[in-house]
Order: structure tokens, then C-alpha cells, then sequence
């Protein structure tokens, strides 16, 4: 999320312009009050008026010399204040974008993220031979806790997840080599990848991070094939079948949003199923996570942290606020896009918190307070976009967070 802070900054810049500069405390009050989960972030921010880093930025140099002048203040600023510089290039950096030395910042980053993957590959590095690491390689590893800015707390956390990724078996009946049927497409222009049966660990286990206590991890045998759609249903698709679009981010190739679960079951999908392409419906939340995970067990598509979730998806750290055109992040190993961020996705099933009792094809409670969505939206930071993360809504709530994605029934 570091980038919101200085997306934030700018606009404060440009708004009031560089007297704020001098109101430093009145500057971190506005960021805090905009940013409220951003705490850390903010104060790597401010840490550069300890420094000079803006009025030093404010002094003219010549666009060839701009290059130099942001090495030099970074390695200062690493020096001075013991920081990574990982965290020092990005002070300066976003400094230098806010005060208009720079265009734009060159990729969106988790800048948190990114630093306690550093640390969680460092431990992985050590980890069966910590104990018998000389004190001087032991205090190397603290060392770079502490510039990476990780408290005590951070460090337990980092350990135990290590921990139980060692423990961790790589689970029978999941295959981790994309579904090898070819796609199938229907008249309306709809991709699907067909899934093969198997088991998975559904929920989250208790060690990963920003877990929420209705995850709990439990074992799910999925024993039939499905064909599950590749992207959320579009604008264009919606409009092809139902002669209108309700969405309010309008533009055909975005997701389409502001649907309810009743008029998706009760209206889209008879619709859809009387033209005589096969049977379609809403699929169950077992059976969007199975596919989401595609063989994984991490808390994203390829991490326990959310360094690269940029490449997989929009959310509130690259969105501009608004859906995207579905397909164009990276997909996971199975071929779906969009399985984080850009719209929750409403799922068949009835809300209720998990138990850790081993199921098989299940389809969620006889009712519940609202209907399962999954995947998190553009509007979500990157908590809710874990594979594990679960909304719930009233089904007949229409929101611009939310859209849909289909399932086709095998034939076979």
C-alpha cells in the first residue's frame, strides 16, 4: 500500500502547495487522517524532513545531474538513519515524485511486503542451521530486521510462518501443471479451464498473517470435474444477453459490477442456460478456492506475503479506484485472471465460519447472514485479496465492489 501514501502526498503538494513543507506535523496529520492504515509508511515519509531531504530536492540541478543527486541522497539517508536501501531509494523517490523532479513512479510496490519477504527468505537461508550460526552471523540476521524496519513482533510472526512451511506436505490429488483439456468457449465469447478433481486445505492455517477467525483451515475433497470461467463475466457479455448494463465503471472489457446474487441466479443465468450451451451456475466457495489455489497453499498466488501481488491484481494500491480490463495481470498456474482484486466474486454458498472438519463437494450452510463474495476488489488493500479471504453480502445488495465469474457443469 506504500504507494497510496504518496499518490496522497502529491496531491497535498499541488493542492496547497509547498508551504505545507513547513507545517510538518500538520502534514503528517493529513496523511494519517487519509491513510489511516498506513502508519509505518507515513513515518518513513516524514523521516525525510530529519534529513532535508525536500528542501535538499528543491534545489535546481540539471536533468542529467537528477540521477546522481537521488543516489547520493538515498545512500545519506540509508547511512545516516541505519535503513535498508530497499526503504531509503523509495523515501527519495516518492519525495522526488511529489515535488515534481520526477514524472511518475516507475512500478507500484508493496513496499512493507517486499521488506518482510527479504527478511522471511533470510531466515529461510538459516533456518536448520540457526543454532549453530556464530554470534556475529546470528547479529547480521537482527541487524537486517532492523533496518528492514521489523519489530520483535514481525520477527516471532516471520519464524512461525517459516516454521510451518517446512512442516507443510505438499498435498495429494492437486496438480500444479495446468488442467490439460483445451478451453472451451460459448457463444458469448466466455473462456472456461476445466478443473480435474482433488483435495486441497480450504481456509487459512492459524500462522498466516491478517488471518480472520471464520478461515479456519480444514481438509476438501472436490470427486467431479467442473469448467470454470476464466475471467469475470464483462460488460459486454452481461449486456449481449440481458440487453443492458448496470455497471458504473462503464467500458465493455471491465468486469461487470453493481449485480446482485438474486439477479444473477434468478435472471442472468436462466437466461444463459436457455440457449443450449451446457449448464451454468455460480460456483461453490470450495470450488472457487480449489481453482484460485491451483495447487498452492500460500496466503497469495505464489507467496505468504503480498510483495508480488501487483503483477496479479488490481487492487487499492494500482486501481486508480476503479475496475480494470479483465485479463491483463498475470494468471495463475491454471490459466484464471483475476482471481484477486478487480471485483469480489459472488459464490453459491450461504456464509457461516468454517470448522475444521474434513468435507467433500461441499456447498455451504442451509442459510446464513449473507452470501459468500471472494477474491477481494480494486477498492480492497491486500488482506483481502488472500486466497483464503472471505466477504459476505445480502444477496440482493448490488455494489460497484462486486461481479461474478461462472462454472459449467461437465458433461461427463
Amino acid at each position: 500500500m506504500s504507494e497510496l501514501v504518496g499518490y496522497v502526498l502529491k496531491d497535498l503538494l499541488l493542492s496547497q502547495g509547498f508551504a505545507l513543507l513547513g507545517e510538518t506535523q500538520q502534514l503528517q496529520a493529513i496523511l494519517e487522517d487519509i491513510c489511516p492504515d498506513e502508519q509505518k509508511v507515513i513515518e518513513l515519509v516524514m523521516l525525510a524532513f530529519e534529513e532535508k531531504i525536500p528542501e535538499r530536492l528543491l534545489i535546481p540541478v540539471s536533468e542529467a545531474e537528477l540521477p546522481k543527486t537521488l543516489t547520493l541522497l538515498s545512500q545519506e539517508l540509508s547511512a545516516q538513519k541505519q535503513l535498508a536501501p530497499h526503504f531509503s531509494d523509495w523515501i527519495v523517490e516518492t519525495w522526488a515524485n511529489a515535488l515534481g523532479k520526477t514524472n511518475a513512479y516507475a512500478i507500484s510496490r508493496n513496499l512493507l511486503a517486499e521488506a518482510e519477504e527479504m527478511y522471511r527468505d533470510k531466515i529461510r537461508s538459516v533456518f536448520y542451521e540457526w543454532d549453530s550460526l556464530s554470534e556475529e552471523e546470528q547479529e547480521k540476521v537482527q541487524n537486517l530486521r532492523q533496518q528492514l524496519l521489523l519489530n520483535e513482533k514481525d520477527h516471532a510472526r516471520i519464524w512461525a510462518e517459516v516454521r510451518e512451511e517446512q512442516k507443510q506436505d505438499i498435498l495429494l490429488n492437486v496438480s500444479l501443471i495446468a488442467p490439460s483439456s483445451p478451453p472451451f468457449q460459448n457463444g458469448l465469447g466466455m473462456k472456461f479451464i476445466r478443473i480435474e478433481p482433488g483435495k486441497f486445505l480450504m481456509g487459512s492455517p492459524e500462522y498466516e498473517h491478517h488471518r480472520e477467525e471464520d478461515e479456519t483451515q480444514h481438509s476438501v475433497t472436490l470427486s467431479k470435474p467442473y469448467w470454470i470461467q476464466t475471467t469475470p463475466v464483462t460488460q459486454a457479455q452481461w449486456e449481449e444477453l440481458m440487453g443492458f448494463n448496470p455497471s458504473d465503471f462503464k467500458n465493455p472489457l471491465h468486469p461487470v459490477e453493481n449485480v446482485s446474487w438474486l439477479e444473477i441466479v434468478q435472471r442472468f443465468l436462466p437466461a444463459l442456460n436457455a440457449r443450449g450451451e451446457g449448464f451454468y451456475r455460480l460456483p461453490t466457495e470450495a470450488e472457487w478456492e480449489y481453482a484460485s489455489r491451483a495447487g498452492n497453499t500460500k496466503a497469495y498466488s505464489d507467496r505468504n506475503d503480498a510483495s508480488t501481488l501487483d503483477s496479479f491484481a488490481w487492487y487499492n494500491n494500482n486501481s486508480n479506484y476503479q475496475t480494470q480490463p479483465v485479463a491483463l495481470k498475470t494468471a495463475n498456474p491454471w490459466g484464471l485472471y483475476d482471481m484477486h482484486g478487480n471485483v469480489w466474486e459472488w459464490c453459491h454458498d450461504w456464509h457461516a465460519p468454517f470448522s475444521n472438519q474434513a468435507l467433500e463437494n461441499p456447498r455451504g450452510p442451509a442459510q446464513g447472514k449473507g452470501r459468500v463474495m471472494r477474491g477481494g476488489s480494486w477498492f480492497c488493500n491486500a488482506t483481502s485479496c488472500r486466497q483464503a479471504a472471505r466477504g459476505y453480502l445480502p444477496p440482493e445488495t448490488r455494489v460497484r465492489l462486486t461481479g461474478f465469474r461462472l462454472v459449467r457443469n461437465c458433461d461427463d
